[in-house]
């Protein structure tokens, strides 16, 4: 979708190279930026409309993208058809913009106890009372008790995985989120 939005905009940004070169335009000075908000000086005419198009519910914005298309003769352009119709800055635009961004890597989760074995409560009570700082043993028989929940948040991976070896150990599914 975003790459979608990115050729749009380098076509009608070609159209309207094309329209002021045709027209054989003299250059035109930079917009002037009104008040304090930072808006780009325009008529009221074009702020009306664009107050029309922002209240448009999402069927309406499809109704209009079709008579705005069949209108201005543009159809339904492949993402690699148009790059070649593109200028060359575009091109390189669209082409930053494909590429997936880095995954960052989780660095901390939460623990959290699906099930417990019966036969093995008791030394799973012990061992998250070992484990889980500040947790008394009433604390850790009340967390035993209320499975499935949250043992500890916001753990470090290496603590986390730690815990959750710990935990398994006296027969409890413990997962990582």
């Amino acid at each position: 979708m975003l790459a979608r939005v990115c050729v749009r905009r380098s076509i009608s940004a070609l159209s309207r190279k094309r329209a002021l070169s045709a027209a054989a335009a003299a250059t035109v000075p930079a917009p002037v930026q009104d008040g304090e908000d930072g808006e780009i000086g325009v008529s009221e005419n074009v702020r009306s409309i664009a107050d029309q198009i922002c209240n448009l519910t999402l069927m309406e914005t499809g109704q209009l993208t079709k008579v705005l298309k069949s209108r201005l003769g543009i159809g339904d352009i492949a993402i690699g058809a148009a790059a070649p119709a593109a200028s060359a800055s575009a091109a390189v635009e669209a082409e930053v913009v494909e590429e997936a961004p880095p995954v960052e890597e989780k660095k901390e989760f939460n623990v959290k106890l699906i099930s417990v074995d019966p036969s093995k409560k008791i030394k799973l009570i012990k061992a998250i009372k070992e484990s889980v700082p500040g947790f008394n043993l009433v604390a850790a028989k009340k967390l035993v008790e209320s499975a499935p929940c949250t043992v500890r948040e916001n753990v470090p991976k290496a603590d986390a995985e730690k815990l959750q070896a710990a935990l398994t150990e006296f027969g409890a599914e413990v997962i990582m989120d």
